[in-house]
């Protein structure tokens, strides 16, 4: 009885620290714009990191989603970075990151010119983006801060 009773405090303290650091994040399918299905969310860990996934809250309202909701999506630009958008993808200090949004520009009914773009990231803007043709990302909305940022993510399947 007392090697049980050990074994569960020490699981339930497991499971305690782990729901405190942790967080499992499941997007909605129809509106994916990373090739995973489950992400497990850093809740006390921000790396930045180029190339890295990251947690946030959406830093304004926009015409389809409010201000604060959460989204993942692959960190790309940091400050100092020259940023290139166009319909076809983001350049990132010559890197190329292809992703075509024609099709969401015309579900979104904005035009290739309204997210056309070249900008020298200032300090403290963050440039994000997504997988995926249906990706509703920093071309359409903006950048983060940092502030903005829960934690690093990992996708898991």
């Amino acid at each position: 009885m007392k090697h049980a009773l050990i074994s569960f405090c020490l699981i339930a303290s497991l499971v305690m620290l782990m729901s405190s650091k942790f967080t499992l994040a499941v997007p909605s399918q129809e509106y994916s714009c990373l090739f995973a299905r489950y992400f497990l969310v850093d809740k006390q860990d921000v790396n930045i990191k180029r190339d890295h996934l990251v947690a946030f809250n959406l830093p304004r309202n926009t015409p389809y989603f409010l201000k604060g909701s959460r989204w993942i999506k692959k960190l790309v630009g940091m400050p100092g970075d020259h940023v290139i958008v166009n319909v076809d993808g983001v350049v990132v200090n010559g890197k190329t990151y292809k992703n075509n949004v024609r099709q969401l520009l015309m579900k979104v009914d904005v035009s290739e010119q309204e997210i056309s773009k070249e900008l020298y990231l200032k300090e403290d803007q963050y440039f994000v983006i997504g997988e995926t043709p249906l990706s509703y990302d920093s071309r359409f909305w903006g950048t983060i801060k940092r502030s903005d940022m829960i934690g690093d993510a990992y996708a898991m399947l």
